[in-house]
C-alpha cells in the first residue's frame, strides 16, 4: 500500500465534502438568497445588488401611511397594528374607498406601484382571490382571502399576497380588514 501524499489527503477531503454537502437535506438557494429581506420591517437589499444577482426578483414592502383613508387595509401576518399609534401603520396592500373592487397600491422594491384589479373570485371553500395589475409594470398580485369576522361595515380577512407574474415569489401572511 502507498503512503498517501498530501495532494491525495486533499483530494479526498474535497471529495468527502462535496458528498456530505450534497446528502445535507437542505434546498439548494440561490446565491441572492441571503441577500431578500425575510420580513417586510427588514431594510431592502441594493436593487443593483439583486438585480445583478436576480434580474426577475421582485419583493414586497411595508408602506407607512398614517395618513390612509383606504378602505381595505392589509399588513403582515403578525404585524402590531396599534389604531392610535401612527408608527405601526404600514400595510403591505391597501385598495382605495371608490370603486367595486377598488384599486390598490403596493411597495414593489422600494416604489409604490399603483395597481387596477383585474379579477375576483369565490371558490366553494369561501377563498376570495383578488387579482391585480400594475399596467405600469405588468406585475400582476395576487391575495387569497378568508373572511374571519365582519359586522354592518366591515370586514376581517387573513390570507396571503404574492406577486405572480412577471415571476411568482413566495407568499406573504397578511391580516387586514375593509370598511369604515
Amino acid at each position: 500500500m502507498k503512503p498517501m501524499t498530501w495532494k491525495t489527503i486533499a483530494v479526498a477531503a474535497g471529495a468527502a465534502a462535496f458528498i456530505l454537502a450534497g446528502c445535507s437535506g437542505e434546498e439548494s438557494r440561490p446565491q441572492a438568497a441571503s441577500d431578500y429581506k425575510n420580513t417586510v420591517e427588514d431594510p431592502s437589499p441594493e436593487a443593483e445588488i439583486v438585480a445583478d444577482r436576480d434580474p426577475q426578483a421582485l419583493q414586497i414592502g411595508a408602506i407607512h401611511d398614517p395618513e390612509t383613508s383606504a378602505y381595505c387595509t392589509f399588513t403582515q401576518s403578525g404585524h402590531s397594528f396599534v389604531y392610535d399609534d401612527p408608527e405601526t401603520w404600514k400595510f403591505v396592500f391597501l385598495t382605495e374607498d371608490a370603486g367595486d373592487p377598488a384599486s390598490g397600491r403596493a411597495k414593489i422594491n422600494d416604489e409604490v406601484v399603483a395597481f387596477k384589479p383585474a379579477d375576483q373570485t369565490t371558490d366553494d371553500e369561501g377563498i376570495e382571490t383578488w387579482r391585480y395589475r400594475s399596467e405600469s409594470r405588468g406585475i400582476l398580485v395576487e391575495l387569497k382571502l378568508r373572511e374571519t369576522a365582519g359586522g354592518a361595515e366591515y370586514t376581517n380577512y387573513t390570507g396571503t399576497i404574492a406577486i405572480i407574474e412577471p415571476t411568482q415569489t413566495e407568499k406573504m401572511g397578511i391580516e387586514g380588514s375593509c370598511g369604515v
